[in-house]
């Protein structure tokens, strides 16, 4: 292990891991990485049970047990247990952990850059879209990075990371924006269904429906048109972007203490391609650009989705015949019963 890693080493995490796998620190760095990046079941059980003793001294027999119980730690004991681990899960320089799916025998290892993480993950995710619909023609690849979440270290400072691409951030600002102003027009909220909390199995049905005091339908409609505005004009920033070819990194910080949290924003591939996990900071430190391109651009596209939305209330309010239903397709939401242990 590399003096520049060791010192990230918490005693706690050390002396939990040497009784678990006390060969570990024998290993070259790339088995110390394999390891790390995939570790076994069983040992990660056992990784709780010892941590946990280690950290809150809560002693727990069972492997599993612990392994359940390190699942469902407060949100600050959570924060501080990520940021213990993060050694050992994590790569390179800023021990790096990309919180997000690998395909069965895949880790982060497998890709040296974002750019072959974000193509790989793009193709999968197309494949995915032709199996569900015949008709869909797919998209040509302009990077598709959007909210990935990764943990890694800031220099010394543990930080909670968002991946995404230029128009992705413009994306979340436009929908938050149109959706303030629509609830402004037309003020609604959700409320429990005929059916929400039935028992199907081993769910339980999920049914929430809007309440805008007799206006559903014009919301419905309105909602329907913005989300195509939206979706639309996703598709031409990321067309637009990629051309340009900028090759920048924004950092973009948005923590809410005492958490630390930035989203890392990606002009085009081309960005993309210059950023090694292994050397994460590093190279979007190489090709950081200045904020005022984003933030800039953002004004103009939340300017725009918001004179598309009053406009399209205007008319909706002149034109809109409640009674005419639209047919779209609605779909049952269920929810494992377990699944509302995870939110508690």
């Amino acid at each position: 292990m590399t003096a520049s890693r060791l010192h990230r080493w918490s005693p706690a995490l050390r002396r939990a891991l040497m009784k678990v796998r006390p060969e570990y620190f024998g290993w070259s760095s790339a088995e110390r990485e394999r390891y790390g990046v995939a570790i076994p079941e069983e040992d990660y059980e056992r990784l709780c049970q010892a941590l946990l003793q280690e950290l809150w001294n809560r002693k727990i027999r069972s492997p599993k047990a612990a392994a359940r119980a390190a699942s469902g730690l407060r949100l600050d004991e959570q924060h501080r247990w990520n940021e213990i681990v993060l050694p050992l899960t994590g790569i390179g320089d800023d021990c790096f952990f990309l919180n997000e799916g690998f395909a069965t025998g895949k880790s982060i290892l497998d890709f040296p850059t974002l750019l072959a993480y974000d193509e790989s993950d793009f193709h999968f995710q197309e494949e995915a879209r032709r199996k569900d619909d015949s008709t869909y023609q797919g998209e040509a690849y302009r990077g598709s990075l959007y909210l990935a979440w990764a943990r890694l270290f800031v220099g010394a400072q543990f930080t909670y990371a968002t991946l995404s691409m230029a128009a992705g951030y413009i994306l979340c600002a436009l929908e938050e924006a149109a959706s303030e102003l629509i609830q402004e027009l037309i003020p609604h909220r959700y409320v429990p269904g005929k059916n929400h909390g039935k028992v199907e199995g081993k769910c339980y049905r999920w049914d929430q429906r809007l309440d805008a005091g007799g206006q559903e339908a014009l919301l419905d409609e309105l909602q329907h048109r913005t989300w195509v505005y939206t979706h639309e004009r996703y598709e031409n920033l990321l067309t637009q972007w990629d051309r340009h070819g900028k090759g920048g990194a924004y950092l973009i910080d948005v923590s809410e203490p005492p958490e630390k949290n930035i989203h890392f924003v990606f002009s085009d591939t081309r960005a993309l391609g210059a950023v090694r996990f292994r050397f994460f900071m590093k190279d979007c430190r190489a090709i950081e650009r200045p904020l005022d391109e984003p933030n800039r651009a953002v004004e103009q596209e939340k300017a725009k989705v918001i004179g598309f939305v009053r406009k399209e209330h205007d008319e909706l309010q002149r034109t809109f015949d409640p009674s005419v239903v639209r047919l779209r397709k609605r779909r049952k939401i269920l929810v494992h019963k377990d699944a509302f242990d995870d939110l508690e």
